[in-house]
């Protein structure tokens, strides 16, 4: 993936496909995860990293009362439950299959002994941890605005970044999704979806919500560091 400089991506793909093949010779079988499973869940210790082969992963967090914040999605050729690798620590973020999952799991030492190999993954393993770094400070960053109007526009100035808006022209997300993303409830992101189309901002539609005026709307992040 290579994304323009000062920006990162909400749906991560293909930043570490230069080392699929170095993975898949190591040795490792790789593993099946049906739709739907929790791959790991936050609070429980997980040793692993895994290298997404195929499919769709979501990472979220839940909050105390039970609602689910989706940080990010990852595809194919990227590194997933990032957050383990401690054995005797519960992880934070909770990762969930989204689609029919192929995965290759890697301890620390498996990843040592890759380093080893190539040290050329081993720079670029930290370049990508730098990005998903990132990812989570503007989530910090964002969620610390008790401004549902201002979490919303960071989130589509973020997504619009990703490749998937750009195929497709519109964020594919729920009023439901778009609120488990920012961290607020259905109804707050219902009322402000309606005062940005009366405002000429966006237009929404089932499962869609396409952009007509990003300068405008960028006028309501609190978010600076967009490109």
């Amino acid at each position: 993936m290579t994304a323009a400089v000062g920006s990162f991506a909400f749906i991560l793909e293909d930043n570490l496909l230069a080392y699929r093949d170095l993975i898949l010779s190591y040795g490792r079988a790789a593993m099946s995860f049906p739709k739907s499973t929790v791959i790991s869940s936050g609070g429980v210790p997980s040793p692993y990293i895994y290298f997404l082969l195929e499919g769709l992963v979501r990472i979220s967090v839940f909050g105390p009362q039970g609602y689910e914040r989706i940080l990010g999605y990852h595809k194919k050729n990227t590194l997933f439950a990032m957050d383990g690798l401690r054995r005797d620590q519960g992880v934070i973020v909770t990762t969930t299959a989204l689609t029919q999952v192929e995965a290759v799991r890697l301890s620390l030492e498996d990843l040592s002994v890759l380093f080893q190999q190539d040290p050329r993954f081993a720079a670029d393993v930290v370049l990508y941890y730098s990005d998903v770094l990132k990812l989570m400070c503007y989530d910090a960053e964002s969620q610390s605005s008790n401004d549902t109007r201002a979490k919303l526009a960071n989130f589509i100035l973020l997504f619009m970044q990703c490749a998937d808006y750009q195929a497709l022209g519109y964020i594919p997300f729920s009023q439901s999704e778009l609120a488990s993303a920012i961290g607020a409830s259905r109804i707050q992101v219902a009322r402000v979806c309606r005062t940005l189309k009366a405002e000429g901002l966006i237009q929404v539609g089932k499962r869609r919500l396409m952009v007509l005026d990003p300068e405008r709307l960028g006028q309501s992040a609190s978010y600076q560091g967009f490109p």
